[in-house]
């Protein structure tokens, strides 16, 4: 990020109004144009604020719907905040199709336009490494499945307590094999994917309740790619994916490119996948 030399804070302050709250969805380059989301949270306007060379996308939001109050009330049931969060993320998947962006947490509620300045202002240095970091790349998430559930097969009654154990030894085995075959492949795959890429972070699989599927989830990670890098990235993925279809029962799912997510808070670094897979 270019600091002016100046470096100080333009800033534009909303009139006082106790019936609305600002929230702020990212931040984005004030000086690369590009077409804004139409609506944000509840169809509200969009807008912007300049913050030195930076600019902060925000909607003006009904306090008693939106305010601290609300989130107070409202902030742990999944019924309310879903609605919040998705038309967050649709503000913020907007602006990253179409330029970089620096993504804000939820809930993002400030009582105007002067106080959301200031609080960004604190925190300025941690901002001012983050835009640096993302700056000119995009996420990916990166998950890897088995083909298919496996098919348990039919065994005859063990004829003796001697058998049944040697029976569960032997299956003990074979699962011990099987899970270390599995993760050598995942470690593998993470590794080849994760080179070239400004950083990767190693996320916990998803159980079975969030992803609706009988297959357990074995990889769940993010790559911060370069976007003149992203075909290079998607291309080596999908020969990762024939390459573990083939030879290890287990297939990729690329999806993408998000706003960087999981990169904002600090410069991740690479993480023991041991204990990952399952």
């Amino acid at each position: 990020m270019t600091r002016p030399r100046s470096w100080k804070v333009r800033r534009v302050v909303s009139a006082a109004d106790a019936t609305a709250v600002v929230h702020a969805y990212g931040l984005i380059q004030s000086d690369e144009p590009r077409p804004m989301p139409e609506h944000g949270i509840m169809n509200a306007d969009i807008r912007t604020i300049p913050f030195h060379d930076l600019e902060v996308v925000v909607s003006d939001l009904a306090a008693a719907a939106f305010g601290e109050a609300a989130w107070a009330e409202h902030g742990e049931d999944t019924g309310w905040v879903t609605p919040v969060a998705a038309a967050h993320h649709e503000v913020l998947q907007h602006l990253v199709e179409h330029g970089d962006v620096l993504p804000l947490p939820l809930p993002g509620i400030y009582p105007n336009d002067e106080v959301l300045i200031a609080a960004l202002d604190s925190s300025r240095r941690a901002l001012e490494h983050a835009w640096r970091f993302v700056a000119g790349h995009v996420e990916w998430s990166v998950q890897i499945f088995p083909t298919a559930s496996p098919r348990p097969t039919e065994a005859p009654a063990p004829r003796s307590g001697r058998e049944y154990l040697e029976r569960r030894r032997s299956q003990q085995d074979a699962r011990n094999t099987e899970r270390g075959r599995r993760e050598i492949a995942v470690t593998q795959t993470h590794e080849a994917l994760a080179r070239g890429t400004a950083a990767s972070v190693v996320r916990a699989p998803l159980d079975a309740a969030v992803t609706g599927r009988d297959e357990p989830m074995l990889l769940n990670n993010a790559y911060l790619v370069a976007r003149d890098e992203e075909q290079r990235f998607l291309g080596l993925a999908e020969e990762l994916h024939d390459h573990l279809v083939a030879t290890a029962g287990l297939r990729i799912e690329v999806t993408g490119p998000w706003p960087p997510y999981s990169f904002v808070a600090e410069e991740p670094h690479d993480e023991d996948l041991s204990g990952v897979v399952s």
